[in-house]
């Protein structure tokens, strides 16, 4: 059989006269629309023969028809449960087993489905042919209340006929309240969860055979209607939902969480921080709380899980950015590609890459989506550090799911909430005075100290280091180069004693050797992260120090080399789709940086079922271009040169044009002409013996603003996606 496109489900009770002929016209559907389809009746507890019924219709069509049985009553909403689970196809359709709605419809919504890009196509039931009487009324007056208490203006808001992706049905299916009649809600969930829909107009017949189960009970199917209606209210109307599938997804594959947990002092701690959380912050607010539940045990998930939870994401970005945002509206029609042409990763690589360029040329016009609210998004901007500065947006959901997932990453240090911890960093730099005072509070709050690295020198390092000693932390982190300055200091001077329990590298490439100084000079291991201002952080080390974690649950991480996935110890470019921004949606992001790749199959002995990323390599903007084709990452240089730390104190290494470069000296203690010429015989080894190099000897290498030094500078432009599948000439 040829890959299933549509399962459709219908719950049975008691519809053995019926099961035939909805057996015989859903497949004939599928025959009449050239569908590979399935149907799947679920029997739900009933008392005739309908079991039997379909039990022959399996026999019949052997994978075209699929039975599912309950021994018991459990209502339709459970029956869609269970087929919902049972099926194969990506798309889902529920429709009611009496024959009342024409199964002959399940064409016109799947044709909507298909053509409009939307989430889910409701079947409303057209008063043509129905019976006025009091059932008929009830209906259309419930009806009414549900679009008045929840904000909608559906013709039919309580009609069970509906398509959709198999995993939106999932998530519609994963409610809290215990409902009689959870059904007659399916769009309200649709629109409180912040799908997109359709409404269609259906014919509706009258039952011919057997009996509902609301004959001679609809006053009390109205009052259980009522009592839902209040349970619904405060599920979809009142509590908060929070916009991120990992909650649902752990719903069906629950799992333990392994992680240390807090003390019942620290508990009580988190609560009380949690409960000021929106005075402390901006833009964020305390639904980080669910954020970091979840993640705290998505991280255990199995890898296929893992891979499974970013598809589901990936489809629903990708349906997103389709119907929201024009500029990828565009790119996909231009390359002939709809949203259900992306059912995962595997079928990433038929999207355009998004590159900055891209991004600044569009920003203004139609990269940022239709639907954002602009009360929730937030302006950033990088500093510029590397090239020219780049300004994106971010929307509350992302922001909110970064800061949960920093400090989840912080978690496998050792480190945890309320443990003194200090910052190597800049604290308030571009805030308001608004914005800044409330970081400040913030990190008194979490017990958390800032030292502005850009005010780093050798006369204040005596009285920084006391005041990091002073303050005792656990966690220490901040740039690479900034912790590498302070290491020198301590080995050098050795009259302080600075000994968190473990210190976290960022914003910067880690060479070994700064590594291994670090952790001497501390005393502790070294954690380090991979991160960007567009994303935060992407991945981190854990405790086994084996690669980088990859931030799963928002982001899926691509190695690559001419389009194609890098081989496991094979450099390559970084590209980032970030599943959770959907103001600005970062589809085959363009990063910049480069990184090396890692065998999929290999299993971190944490046990953790994140993917993982290998040693991170620096910046595209970094690697230094040689003669005949020869280049060498900006890595390169930090790890030959730290053997001949006694005569280059400091360098940077700027290519300005191909077969070229200035080598930018400040000279150590003991330097001498023969020890420049080996390192320059070394370069031009690895670049081209008729590589050019200009020498220039200064007294210092600065810092930019943020307190980075950049070590490695090209300005000559390298495409490691050059020969990919539809890249550009």
């Amino acid at each position: 059989m040829s890959e299933l496109q549509l399962s459709v489900i219908a719950p049975c009770f008691n519809e053995e006269l019926n099961i035939p002929e909805l057996t015989r016209r859903v497949l004939s559907v599928f025959d009449r629309g050239h569908l590979s389809g399935e149907l799947i009746l679920v029997d739900d507890g009933s008392s005739d023969g309908t079991r039997a019924a379909i039990e022959a219709q399996e026999r019949e069509h052997p994978g075209r028809v699929v039975g599912r049985f309950h021994p018991k009553n459990r209502g339709i909403a459970h029956g869609w449960k269970t087929g919902t689970a049972a099926a194969r196809a990506p798309i889902v359709a529920v429709i009611d087993a009496d024959l009342q709605y024409q199964p002959e419809d399940l064409l016109r919504l799947y044709a909507e489905l298909m053509e409009h890009s939307i989430d889910i196509v409701q079947g409303w039931r057209s008063a043509v042919g129905r019976e006025r009487g009091t059932r008929y009324n009830l209906s259309r007056g419930f009806n009414v209340l549900l679009n008045k208490t929840f904000g909608m203006d559906l013709q039919d808001n309580k009609s069970g006929f509906v398509m959709c992706a198999k995993e939106v049905m999932e998530d519609l299916l994963t409610y809290d309240g215990n409902y009689y009649y959870w059904q007659s809600f399916i769009m309200v969930a649709a629109h409180a969860k912040g799908y997109g829909y359709k409404q269609i107009e259906t014919l509706f017949e009258n039952r011919r055979a057997g009996k509902s189960f609301l004959d001679g009970a609809a006053y009390r199917a109205v009052t259980r209607s009522f009592v839902d209606l209040g349970k619904a209210t405060w599920e979809y109307r009142i509590k908060p939902l929070v916009p991120d599938v990992s909650e649902q997804f752990l719903r069906r594959y629950p799992v333990l969480d392994r992680s240390t947990p807090l003390s019942a002092t620290r508990q009580l701690e988190w609560k009380a921080y949690l409960a000021t959380f929106n005075q402390t912050h901006w833009m964020i607010t305390r639904d980080v709380e669910r954020y970091y539940d979840a993640l705290r045990k998505t991280q255990w998930l199995a890898p296929a899980q893992l891979r499974e939870l970013q598809d589901e994401k990936l489809r629903r970005l990708v349906r997103h950015a389709y119907r929201n945002v024009p500029y990828y509206r565009k790119r996909m029609r231009e390359a002939g590609l709809s949203p259900h042409d992306i059912r995962g990763q595997a079928d990433l690589h038929k999207l355009p890459f998004l590159t900055k360029s891209d991004v600044r040329e569009n920003l203004y016009f139609d990269i940022l989506s239709e639907n954002h609210d602009k009360r929730q998004v937030l302006r950033i901007a990088t500093s510029g550090s590397t090239g020219e500065p780049f300004v994106c947006y971010a929307d509350r959901a992302q922001l909110e799911f970064r800061w949960a997932a920093t400090l989840r990453s912080q978690e496998w240090t050792g480190y945890q909430f309320g443990d003194p911890s200090v910052r190597l960093w800049h604290q308030t730099l571009g805030m308001s005075k608004s914005q800044a005072a409330r970081e400040i509070l913030d990190a008194k709050l979490t017990r958390r100290k800032f030292i502005p690295v850009f005010e780093m020198s050798d006369d204040k390092l005596d009285r920084m280091v006391r005041e990091i000693a002073d303050f005792e932390p656990v966690l220490m982190d901040g740039y690479a180069e900034a912790l590498d300055f302070v290491a020198h200091y301590l080995k050098n001077h050795g009259n302080v004693s600075v000994r968190p329990r473990a210190i976290m590298s960022s914003a910067q490439t880690l060479p070994e050797p700064s590594r291994r100084l670090i952790e001497e000079a501390f005393g502790c291991r070294v954690f380090d992260k991979y991160g960007s201002r567009e994303f935060s952080g992407i991945a981190y080390e854990c405790e086994a120090h084996t690669g980088h974690h990859v931030v799963g649950e928002g982001y899926i991480l691509e190695v690559l080399r001419d389009g194609r996935p890098a081989a496991p110890g094979e450099v390559g470019e970084v590209v980032i789709t970030d599943l959770n921004n959907f103001c600005l949606p970062f589809i085959r992001y363009r990063i910049g940086d480069l990184a090396v790749a890692m065998d999929p199959s290999f299993a971190c002995p944490c046990g953790r079922g994140l993917p993982m990323v290998g040693r991170i390599e620096g910046r595209v903007q970094a690697v230094i271009q040689g003669t005949s084709g020869r280049w060498v990452p900006g890595t390169f240089f930090a790890h030959y040169l730290k053997e001949f730390d006694h005569a280059v104190a400091r360098f940077q290494v700027v290519q300005e044009e191909i077969g070229a470069m200035s080598f930018r000296v400040v000279k150590g203690g003991r330097y001498s002409d023969d020890v420049l010429e080996e390192i320059l015989d070394t370069f031009r080894k690895y670049l081209g013996h008729d590589m050019v190099i200009d020498v220039e000897f200064v007294d210092s290498v600065e810092m930019v603003r943020t307190g980075k030094r950049l070590a490695s500078v090209s300005r000559v432009e390298v495409d490691f996606q050059k020969r990919a599948p539809g890249a550009p000439n």
